[in-house]
């Protein structure tokens, strides 16, 4: 996974998730903490910081067959792909309204 671009999309993070191994659960988890909050649409900011808030409570003892674990996974699954869609739908916004070089042209 590169750190500068966490982006994982929801198979991968189930994947993971429901790794046996715990540093892969860690490094899916972390997406949630370091997807940034401002985004371009208010619904992606709503989005992140519901997955932050979610990431933030950590991750319950593992048991890849207790339903209150694939409970959980679910749950993050379905949060993720929610921050994922208010990526994918956001409109378009220019590389000059981002920097904010068009005021200065």
């Amino acid at each position: 996974m590169d750190h500068d671009s966490p982006v994982l999309d929801s198979d991968t993070l189930r994947q993971q998730l429901m790794s046996h191994l715990p540093m892969q659960r860690i490094k899916a988890l972390h997406v949630f903490e370091v997807e940034p909050a401002n985004g371009a649409t208010p619904e992606h900011v709503a989005a992140a910081a519901a997955a932050a808030r979610f990431a933030a409570r950590g991750i319950p003892f593992y048991s890849a067959q207790d339903t209150s674990y694939l409970a959980w996974v679910d749950k993050a699954v379905t949060l993720w792909q929610r921050v994922q869609d208010t990526v994918a739908f956001a409109p378009a916004v220019s590389k000059f309204a981002r920097t904010g070089a068009a005021r200065h042209a």
